[in-house]
């Protein structure tokens, strides 16, 4: 079975929708032999060009960059008609906006409908375009993907898209969480310059994910139990959380964008990741830091207990008095520590590793491929 992959962000994006693309891809090409994977992207260089698997044929259009947008939107179908596409699988909210060939199968993954559910959060004119996006790809699709059970009621409530086209299947944990961290704990401690004890936040420094209630939080603990705050992720709040942290009297580390290698034992080493964001379509950080024998303390709502399981106390988003009282909780209670530790691990084993999601995927695709092309 020959499956087409929208795999601009694979090269492109360092968060959020590339992770996605990366893992999705890589789990794929390990764990579905029999598929034969065509990756589409409008430029194939940059820093995660060497990420691709050997088994992976890459087409990229020779185009000037500034046209290159447009093959992905009309040229490409020409090109999926060219290689025998049976499935063609849009990674990040879109298909091609001129129709795929007759018999070509297409299935379109949603990630979330933030810019519905959070819109103050948005740019009228983004809303806009995501909407139009968004429906345009959906009515199209033979299948709808949704990273969460949560997305999947967004998509029903805000959008009407009927249940029986949605299906679920979870964003991959990356495979190298799964085994010993490449830089271990303390040598990722000492690279980075890291206090013993910290407290761990992953993400952009964006209002939705919630730092400025973490460092409200950790300000409200008494000096003498009140641990060093790592900040792992950029955005245009760091200089006000900067301002913030040294008035409340908290140690703030800012490490901006932490290398993929140093992730693993970056979590490892810390006491708890810290993860208080409003709303997500996924929330990977969680699953990477229970999958690193992390404890996590996060919010109530959303997709968070999904990715969470039992390996996470809740509470809830922009509280940060009961912010403050769950971080004490696991700071202080080892055994709270422990037990959040081996539930949370056995949590992502089951439901987030690589092998499990391409099975899941290549099951879909199986059974798309079997049924009559009624679209």
């Amino acid at each position: 079975m020959i499956i087409g992959l929208d795999a601009k962000r694979f090269f492109t994006n360092a968060t959020g929708l590339g992770t996605y693309a990366r893992t999705t891809i890589q789990a794929l090409a390990r764990y579905q032999k029999d598929l034969r994977l065509i990756l589409y992207t409008p430029q194939a260089g940059g820093p995660y060009a060497h990420q691709v698997p050997p088994e992976a044929t890459v087409i990229s259009p020779r185009l000037p960059r500034s046209l290159a947008p447009l093959w992905r939107s009309f040229a490409l179908p020409r090109d999926v008609a060219r290689a025998g596409v049976h499935i063609y699988h849009g990674l990040s909210h879109e298909l091609p906006l001129v129709p795929l060939p007759h018999g070509v199968r297409s299935v379109v993954t949603v990630h979330d409908l933030l810019f519905l559910s959070h819109p103050h959060r948005y740019p009228a004119v983004d809303r806009l375009l995501y909407r139009v996006k968004y429906q345009a790809s959906i009515a199209k699709a033979h299948c709808v993907l949704a990273i969460s059970q949560a997305t999947r009621q967004e998509l029903m409530d805000r959008l009407a898209v009927p249940a029986e086209r949605i299906r679920v299947v979870y964003q991959a944990c990356p495979e190298v969480y799964f085994g010993p961290p490449p830089v271990p704990p303390q040598e990722a401690r000492r690279q980075m310059d890291l206090p013993q004890g910290f407290v761990l936040f992953v993400g952009s420094l964006i209002p939705r994910k919630g730092a400025a209630t973490l460092v409200e939080a950790l300000g409200r603990l008494p000096r003498s139990q009140r641990p060093a705050l790592v900040l792992a992720g950029t955005g245009p709040l760091e200089a006000s959380l900067r301002q913030q942290a040294q008035r409340l009297g908290v140690s703030a580390t800012f490490l901006g964008h932490v290398a993929a290698e140093l992730l693993p034992g970056l979590y490892a080493a810390a006491e708890l990741l810290a993860y208080p964001s409003e709303a997500e379509g996924f929330g990977l950080p969680i699953v990477e830091a229970l999958a690193c024998g992390t404890p996590v303390v996060t919010s109530t709502g959303s997709c968070f207990a999904e990715a969470g399981g039992p390996g996470a106390i809740y509470t809830p988003p922009a509280d940060a008095e009961r912010l403050a009282q769950a971080m004490a909780r696991v700071l202080e209670d080892s055994a709270l520590a422990e037990n959040l530790r081996q539930a949370g691990r056995a949590h992502v084993v089951a439901n987030f590793h690589p092998q499990a999601v391409a099975a899941r995927l290549a099951a879909i695709y199986r059974e798309l491929l079997e049924a009559p092309c009624t679209r």
